[in-house]
């Protein structure tokens, strides 16, 4: 009886502290829902970090995640189309957080001045905004919200300690979007040549200035045309690669001027998962731009 009672006791407090299965897209969503889900539990990463998140083929073991998942955050469709038949189909019983669609916050129109001269290429069908608003810490600072209030949906005996760590949460992006800004001072008003137009929201939250782009916002291939373009203009202080677009590429675009390059990286594929990896990617970006302009 005494031993019944033993197990009994242990079997309530593990169903007690079980973590509801959250399921999160790119690596920074994962950093916000683990700061967000602290120690409750957490998230579950769909996409490998070095994943490339427009054409990422879905494995037998992410369906299973999919279909084991009470709650899928994720950035949206105008990011990865291609993921909202899997959720409507394996998970129909799971909450869908689309941070995209997420009010508060302003989204930014695409601006692409990339003029491509080649039409062989694929097309991601990010459609009319640039959905990298994660790079924004205002943005993930409001997104936090959305976080903690859909997990206590799911988890209500733990929704005090969700809000909790949002709201801390939030107010240290807001202290890093300081810091970001008091950091990249420096680099405010240099010529800067990024790989695409995907750092709009982290151009303008710093005051950094875009002259061109080596790529479309879809990350497509230029054209030769196009990198003789971008050889040609003046004053150019740094040109940035990143995972998408090879540094092949600022190599052939600096090679005999005064320009830098550097490699920057809004997932933050070298950057260990967990709840400091959002805001250990941002520093990792602004410190790029800040040694490529500086050099």
């Amino acid at each position: 009886m005494r031993l019944t009672t033993i197990f009994a006791a242990i079997t309530c407090a593990s169903q007690a502290v079980a973590a509801p299965s959250v399921l999160t897209d790119l690596a920074p969503i994962h950093g916000l829902v683990s700061a967000v889900m602290g120690d409750v539990g957490t998230p579950t990463l769909l996409l490998p970090p070095r994943a490339d998140p427009h054409s990422y083929a879905l494995r037998p073991s992410d369906a299973r995640a999919l279909s084991n998942a009470e709650l899928i955050i994720w950035v949206g469709h105008d990011l990865t189309p291609w993921l909202a038949d899997p959720i409507a189909a394996l998970a129909k019983d799971a909450i869908s957080l689309e941070l995209l669609e997420t009010a508060g916050w302003d989204r930014r129109e695409l601006h692409d001045d990339h003029g491509d001269d080649n039409d062989d290429h694929d097309d991601h069908g990010h459609g009319d905004y640039d959905p990298h608003a994660w790079i924004d810490p205002a943005v993930a600072a409001v997104w936090v919200g959305y976080i903690a209030d859909q997990l206590a949906v799911v988890d209500p005996a733990n929704a005090a300690k969700y809000q909790a760590n949002a709201g801390s949460y939030a107010a240290e992006l807001m202290r890093l979007r300081t810091t970001l800004k008091a950091r990249l001072a420096p680099a405010s008003g240099q010529p800067i040549i990024w790989p695409h137009d995907a750092y709009g929201y982290f151009e303008d939250a710093f005051d950094l200035l875009s002259v061109a782009t080596i790529a479309d916002a879809a990350a497509n291939s230029p054209g030769p045309a196009h990198i003789a373009q971008l050889r040609n203009l003046p004053d150019v202080a740094c040109v940035l690669a990143d995972p998408e677009i090879s540094d092949r590429w600022t190599a052939v675009i600096v090679e005999g001027t005064a320009a830098n390059s550097g490699m920057i990286d809004l997932i933050g594929a070298d950057v260990p998962l967990g709840a400091d990896h959002y805001i250990n990617t941002l520093q990792a970006m602004a410190d790029t731009v800040v040694n490529c302009v500086g050099k």
